[in-house]
């Protein structure tokens, strides 16, 4: 038993060792001729489990070069002739009469990578498809892709645009009788595929159909990019300038603190005398020269007393910016005794702001460190 045993082991090793019945598949998709002395590339239903492939003709590093003649034979047909291409191969594709000049990169799922040329420097390139059991056609076109020359930007969208207006016109010209959509992307490198066989992602793209004189559906990710880290340089740039004139206003008006309306309300006595820096809306006006006043912060609070005003202090659609010395806790004009006492303060200088809450004098302070509301401030 042991004896068979080892007999039959050998006989397996025996055999797996032996070169198979079928045609090897070469490299991605290459198929090796009868003969083994040269590939062809196989579409993907021309499985070398089913079909042998005969060759003659030119072959240079091992693929099909040059004039030469593919026949694809079926094996469970008693190796009838499926599919006969004759003429001109490139690269071990099977050029199927197309007027290609450069090289072709098949890659799976059909597809081939065909440089046609240059348009306005940039790279043209045709990614064109088959059928899964035919050879390449070159108008059947899944996409244009266009490698920039360098010195071109990818965010340059007027030229952008303007290289795939010429490539869908370089396309159409090519192949005059395509009615599809034509996508078209932008690379900034040269476009080969990757490890999974996949092409890299265009950085821009749009869609065009046979008649379009403009591109549409278009989008360009390093535009975006562009747009983004413009808004942002320009933000910090308005962050730096409100900054500027917060402490700019604060230096001149020799502000000690910058405090709420809530802080003032519980204890008016801690800067009474001193020099503080508010930011407030109109209530009402009391008197010519008085007038209730709220927080335009975030925040809604007991309102206070502002004296020293005009009637033509901002109305109460605007934040104000304000710089007043506290006073002491006053009842209003003509209220009795029965009303209670509000915090005072007495106008010093005020700035109309632009935006609610004053944003366009405090964006630049993201926490409470930046401002620390009701302490000692040092403007800078």
């Amino acid at each position: 038993m042991r004896t068979r045993t080892l007999l039959l082991h050998a006989i397996l090793l025996t055999l797996a060792s032996l070169p198979s019945p079928y045609a090897q598949a070469g490299e991605h998709g290459y198929v090796s001729a009868e003969d083994g002395r040269c590939s062809v590339w196989a579409p993907s239903r021309l499985k070398p489990e089913e079909y042998a492939l005969r060759y003659t003709g030119g072959c240079k590093n091992g693929r099909a070069e040059g004039k030469g003649k593919a026949e694809w034979l079926y094996r469970y047909a008693e190796m009838k002739v499926k599919s006969r291409w004759e003429g001109e191969f490139r690269n071990g594709v099977f050029l199927n009469g197309s007027d290609i000049k450069g090289s072709i990169t098949p890659i799976p799922g059909d597809q081939y990578l065909i440089p046609m040329g240059k348009v306005n420097g940039a790279d043209l390139l045709f990614i064109s498809t088959s059928e899964q059991d035919g050879p390449l056609e070159l108008c059947r076109t899944k996409s244009i892709r266009l490698v920039l020359p360098a010195g071109v930007s990818a965010a340059d969208e007027d030229k952008v645009k303007s290289l795939m207006l010429e490539a869908h016109q370089r396309y159409r010209k090519t192949c005059p009788d395509t009615g599809r959509d034509l996508n078209l992307g932008i690379h900034t490198e040269a476009v080969l595929p990757q490890p999974n066989h996949m092409l890299p992602n265009p950085i821009a793209q749009a869609y065009m159909g046979p008649a379009a004189t403009q591109v549409e559906r278009y989008s360009n990710k390093a535009a975006d990019q562009a747009r983004q880290e413009q808004a942002r340089a320009e933000h910090e740039r308005q962050r730096e300038a409100s900054r500027q004139q917060f402490h700019d206003f604060s230096r001149r008006n020799n502000i000690q603190a910058w405090v709420t309306l809530q802080q003032l309300d519980e204890n008016p006595f801690r800067w009474e005398g001193q020099t503080v820096g508010v930011v407030v809306r109109l209530e009402r006006m009391l008197t010519r020269d008085r007038a209730l006043i709220r927080s335009a912060l975030r925040d809604r609070f007991a309102p206070v007393q502002l004296t020293g005003i005009t009637p033509n202090f901002p109305g109460s659609q605007n934040s104000v910016l304000l710089a007043a010395t506290v006073g002491k806790r006053e009842p209003l004009p003509d209220s009795g005794d029965k009303n209670p006492t509000l915090a005072t303060l007495h106008h010093l200088a005020s700035r109309t702001c632009d935006k609610p809450h004053c944003d366009d004098w405090l964006m630049w302070a993201r926490s409470d460190q930046d401002i620390p509301w009701g302490e000692p401030f040092k403007a800078r």
